[in-house]
């Protein structure tokens, strides 16, 4: 019976109350007539209702009454922070200065401590006779270097990189670190001590908790967002074993682990984040999504951030709970959420014909429906309920027109897309590496983040006349890697091989240099680490003194050249 009582909203005498219909265009009530209400008095009228549901937020408040005419006006707040970096940076400052203002001294340092302990307890539970010296952050940033190149220059298996028997695949990498170091780094790379008693293990992210922290932290103290955020999930791969493993058949990204993301909107800047590790034990919350989105909140409590999300999140409850928090946020909602409308004209039964639509308000909150190709409807606790956007919409002949829709739907497609901007450009260069330690992905995908994140702030402060303005992220990434990678050994491969001596390389010269012969160069720089013998000549570089046979004049000629244009700087793919 009290069902039934609140679902039909008896008044006092027994009788139904008529709702009159009074369109969407009406006009607003004088300002004077206006009485604000104490959002904190509105939020005593919810009744929180702790659940363990995890895809459904199970709020059962009391059914509120949505008008569809006589709007309250409601105004935009403005972001309380000032935007941009809130660290100096020169105008002119190389990419490795703008990323070592994420990726710190003490993030190198811990990389270095915890992969030459990892390698210590290793090699002392388990003898072998290969020969291991604890790397120094000269290796380290070359390693990481290497592994940037090897998502921007695609090679099908990683050895390749190092093969010199075949022209296609000579790059200048063996120049930077040889093949076997750089397995045997990755063999032991390392974020946490395993031994250490201090070490919460019932968390199920500790071997990767104090990195993904540090860098988090670096994050907010280098940049902050313009005041317009989306939330959304991004995957990462992994097919391997893993109690929290996420398999999505549906989705791109079928199996691995799923992150939590808030990035700026027009940027895809990551400002926090959280992986998805399963239920918290011992700890009942509102659902899943309303703990994710107040998580990811919670630094801009009071700040008048306005977030955006999808109808995965967004529900009456969140909103109301949000707005009393300082935070405004809009989203799409499903239509089978609590305490929505319940008036046919205000749900996915209205009829309406293509991009017409309803609106209508309830304290705080705006609703509106929007009939596309398929019905939208749109959730708001900060939009003013007569206020109008548009958006472009192709029409049967594939041409745009824009079509008038609500504010709350025009801002919600023109903000909705931070996380999908940072997937994107994350996806073009991502580090290819094939292991069974899922932690490794993660470490991955967060170190490329951060060189987005670099990437953002660097081009926040660059102005018009910003050299990777045209050229864009992939440019930078490209110099940055060169900036980390430092050559580390003597051993290394002929790098191109051009047609003929050219400008500089016009002054080698290839003659008779010994009067006996002597091993050549390049043989010896091809055939190192194989069973071959290289071969022995008279002949030579005149003005370098290097024996060479004729045939290999050429390669050596390529080599002197790059290395005189440039790539004593760093490494060219």
């Amino acid at each position: 019976l009290w069902m039934f009582f609140v679902l039909h909203d008896f008044d006092s005498d027994g009788s139904d109350i008529d709702i009159e219909f009074k369109g969407f265009e009406s006009e607003s009530e004088d300002e004077d007539d206006f009485v604000p209400v104490d959002p904190l008095d509105r939020a005593q009228k919810w009744e929180l209702l702790d659940t363990e549901g995890e895809e459904e937020d199970d709020f059962r408040g009391l059914q509120v009454d949505w008008r569809t005419g006589n709007y309250e006006p409601r105004k935009t707040k403005t972001f309380s922070r000032i935007p941009g970096v809130k660290q100096p940076i020169l105008l002119d400052a190389s990419p490795l200065d703008v990323f070592s203002r994420i990726f710190t001294d003490q993030l190198w340092d811990t990389l270095l401590t915890e992969t030459n302990r990892y390698a210590e307890q290793v090699r002392a539970q388990i003898p072998t006779t290969s020969k291991w010296t604890p790397v120094s952050k000269t290796e380290m940033k070359t390693f990481l270097g290497l592994c940037l190149c090897f998502g921007i220059l695609k090679l099908p298996a990683r050895r390749d990189y190092w093969r010199q028997t075949k022209w296609l695949y000579q790059t200048n990498v063996p120049r930077a670190m040889s093949r076997d170091r750089f397995d045997m780094i990755w063999r032991y790379l390392h974020l946490e001590d395993n031994l250490d008693p201090a070490l919460d293990k019932s968390d199920k992210l500790w071997k990767i908790r104090r990195f993904m922290d540090l860098l988090l932290h670096q994050f907010q103290a280098l940049y902050e967002v313009n005041g317009f955020v989306s939330v959304d999930e991004s995957m990462v791969k992994y097919k391997g074993r893993l109690a929290f493993r996420q398999d999505l058949p549906v989705k791109p990204v079928k199996w691995g682990i799923k992150v939590w993301v808030m990035a700026e909107s027009n940027t895809g800047y990551v400002n926090n984040f959280q992986v998805y590790t399963g239920a918290i034990a011992g700890k009942t919350e509102t659902g899943l999504a309303y703990r994710i989105v107040s998580d990811l909140a919670k630094p801009y409590f009071g700040s008048n951030l306005c977030v955006y999300m999808d109808n995965f999140y967004t529900s009456v409850k969140l909103l109301v709970d949000l707005q009393v928090k300082g935070v405004q946020a809009c989203g799409t909602v499903r239509a089978g959420r609590k305490d929505l409308p319940k008036n046919k004209e205000l749900t996915k039964k209205a009829g309406l014909n293509k991009h017409r639509f309803n609106v209508a308000q309830q304290d705080d909150l705006t609703f509106c429906v929007w009939q596309d190709t398929k019905t939208v409807m749109v959730l708001s606790n900060f939009h003013d309920p007569t206020a109008n956007g548009s958006v472009k919409r192709r029409t049967g002949g594939q041409r745009q027109i824009d079509v008038r829709v609500p504010a709350c739907l025009a801002d919600y497609q023109q903000h909705m897309k931070g996380v999908d901007l940072l997937d994107q450009m994350v996806a073009y260069y991502r580090i290819r590496h094939r292991s069974t330690k899922w932690w490794r992905r993660l470490f991955f995908y967060l170190f490329s983040v951060a060189g987005y994140n670099a990437f953002v702030a660097a081009r926040s402060v660059g102005g018009p006349g910003w050299r990777y303005r045209r050229s864009g992220y992939k440019d930078w990434l490209e110099d940055l890697s060169q900036e980390l990678i430092v050559p580390v050994t003597a051993r290394s491969a002929p790098c191109v091989l051009p047609t003929a001596p050219t400008g500089a390389s016009a002054d080698h010269d290839l003659a008779q240099i010994n009067i006996k012969r002597k091993t050549c160069r390049e043989c010896s720089l091809k055939h190192s680490g194989t069973d071959m013998r290289p071969g022995s000549t008279l002949m030579g570089c005149k003005q370098c003194n290097v024996p060479l046979h004729r045939e290999c004049f050429m390669y050596h000629v390529g080599r002197e050249t790059s290395s005189t244009s440039g790539l004593s700087h760093g490494l060219e793919l």
